[in-house]
């Protein structure tokens, strides 16, 4: 049954001095299914894409994540119904010339209600949280549809995230 993943990429861009990164989400059985579509969205130079990590997404902020195919009979959900979000959110520390950033999934019922959440979550020890271009977060994506499959949340507090399916250099 196809489940959710989280796959975070690493590489370099044309005349990158560091590594960079980028993060996709794929729904397949097996995290190899999603290879090409991960080669396919890569924006740096693809000879050096390579994935620092994955995860399945089966819960997030207090919800199961289910996948459903497109056209499959489901409820639609209700107008006020959480949706999952992605969001990164960047920060600065004191002596530190980088930014940081971090990032979470979040489920709620308006983009701004994942931003919130985000930022009283994440990076909360650093100065500045980032804003750019006068936005709250970096980047914000609500997953309610990835390829032909659309992304459902049922209640479940009681739940936790899956375990990292990979961690290393594991060049594609």
């Amino acid at each position: 049954m196809p489940k959710l993943y989280m796959f975070y990429l690493g590489g370099n861009a044309g005349h990158s001095n560091i590594e960079v990164h980028d993060i996709q989400f794929a729904v397949c059985d097996d995290y190899r299914e999603a290879i090409p579509a991960l080669k396919a969205a890569w924006f740096g130079d693809a000879d050096k894409i390579h994935i620092d990590g994955w995860q399945i997404v089966e819960w997030a902020d207090g919800y199961d994540v289910y996948v459903r195919e497109a056209g499959e009979h489901t409820a639609m959900p209700s107008e006020h119904a959480p949706h999952l979000y992605f969001v990164n959110v960047g920060g600065y520390r004191a002596g530190q010339l980088e930014e940081a950033h971090a990032f979470g999934l979040f489920a709620a019922a308006t983009p701004d209600e994942a931003k919130q959440k985000a930022l009283q979550t994440l990076l909360t020890d650093h100065v500045q949280q980032h804003k750019d271009n006068l936005k709250d977060v970096d980047n914000l994506l609500r997953l309610d549809r990835i390829g032909k499959h659309t992304i459902r949340l049922t209640p479940n507090p009681h739940g936790k995230p899956a375990e990292i399916g990979f961690q290393g250099y594991l060049p594609i």
